[in-house]
């Protein structure tokens, strides 16, 4: 009878499985720091900061909308949504003339400035493991990332979900390897204050 003499028992360590975990390790510890930053930057929890940072990069869409970017349950958004529009961070505003079921979402000025500061919060880490790599490990770490995404990223509102704290100016849209991996579910935000992605470099 045939066998796979390939297949590993799991309690063995191979280079493959001791990557693999040292990768889970790697994501979740600068998820965890990403995380902290934004917290004791604001105060406000992690769902919180997600949600301010989703209106502020993609202002005016409806709460149903937001529930499926955030991947939330309605009751959970609505709580919040009413929560932060108590502490003058958000409003609640009526879609189309005559029609009052529709409420759109977006920052007040002050939920613009925690927009800003949770962004540089959250900048300052990644900046951190960014400037610890030379120019030739930065350029592999980008094209493995660009790569890998389609195993990280759904299609759909997943890849919402997955730049629920992304700096829009930071990353132009038709570069994004979010976008790219699967181009025909995503839709490019609409940037807050007619502001404009700052523009990469000639040669990605």
């Amino acid at each position: 009878m045939d066998t796979d003499q390939t297949q590993v028992p799991e309690n063995v360590c191979t280079p493959e499985t001791f990557l693999a975990n040292i990768s889970g390790a790697f994501a979740r510890a600068l998820s965890d720091k990403m995380d902290r930053a934004v917290t004791e930057t604001t105060g406000f929890s992690t769902s919180a900061c997600y949600a301010i940072v989703t209106i502020g990069t993609e202002p005016g869409n409806s709460i149903e909308t937001l529930r499926r970017m955030l991947s939330l349950e309605h009751s959970s958004l609505v709580r919040l949504i009413d929560r932060l529009e108590n502490l003058g961070i958000l409003r609640r505003t009526r879609g189309k003339p005559g029609d009052k079921r529709q409420v759109l979402i977006d920052l007040t000025e002050k939920g613009h400035e925690l927009f800003q500061d949770i962004l540089t919060a959250r900048h300052r880490v990644l900046q951190r493991l960014v400037a610890f790599l030379d120019q030739g490990e930065r350029d592999s770490l980008k094209t493995l990332i660009e790569k890998m995404m389609q195993c990280v990223v759904e299609p759909g509102s997943d890849q919402h979900y997955a730049c629920r704290l992304c700096d829009p100016k930071f990353c132009p849209q038709d570069i994004c390897p979010v976008n790219r991996a699967f181009p025909e579910y995503y839709e490019p935000p609409r940037l807050p204050h007619n502001e404009q992605p700052i523009a990469g470099p000639q040669v990605y």
